[in-house]
């Protein structure tokens, strides 16, 4: 997409917002997903921070990466399906809107995988570290955190919010 530069001033906006964040909370998925609902005006209760909290690395199991998961939450809230079944979901403009989020949250998947090298969040770490950790041992955490965790994992909380916001930024001048 060819961006404006207002367009691009907001999304290097959110972008520093969702490192901030991740760099106050330590956390990918909760510095994502906020920085993303409020640049965005979207309601975010504190049962949807709190949902993130075990995000980073799915509950730090060096899986997919939190920051990925809060971006493809938000996606999904904007544009996903909202009940279990719909008649409407059968519709041809159903079927259209569901393979339309589809292809947004796998867009947004290979993005986020080209800009940080992989989506799983033991590979990000041991690119941007030099190893990982197993942050349930809290002397572990301590050392990602001394290995300059809220300076480094500014990364992916960064890329997963510029690419969900460029795609929400598409998805809407589309529409209108």
């Amino acid at each position: 997409m060819n961006l404006t530069a207002e367009e691009q001033v907001f999304i290097d906006k959110v972008a520093a917002k969702a490192g901030d964040y991740e760099a106050e909370a330590i956390s990918c998925a909760q510095g994502t997903l906020v920085a993303l609902m409020e640049e965005f005006n979207l309601p975010c209760t504190e049962q949807m921070v709190s949902a993130m909290s075990f995000m980073p690395g799915m509950a730090s199991r060096d899986e997919t990466c939190g920051a990925m998961v809060a971006g493809l939450a938000v996606l999904g809230m904007l544009n996903g399906r909202s009940k279990l079944s719909d008649p409407s979901y059968s519709t041809p403009e159903g079927k259209a809107a569901f393979f339309k989020s589809r292809e947004q949250a796998y867009r947004f998947c290979e993005e986020f995988k080209q800009k940080i090298g992989s989506t799983m969040c033991g590979d990000i770490r041991r690119s941007l570290f030099g190893r990982t950790y197993n942050t349930f041992i809290p002397e572990e955490f301590e050392q990602l955190v001394a290995d300059g965790a809220q300076q480094k994992c500014r990364a992916p909380a960064e890329a997963a919010a510029r690419i969900a916001a460029s795609i929400i930024l598409e998805d809407r001048r589309k529409s209108s």
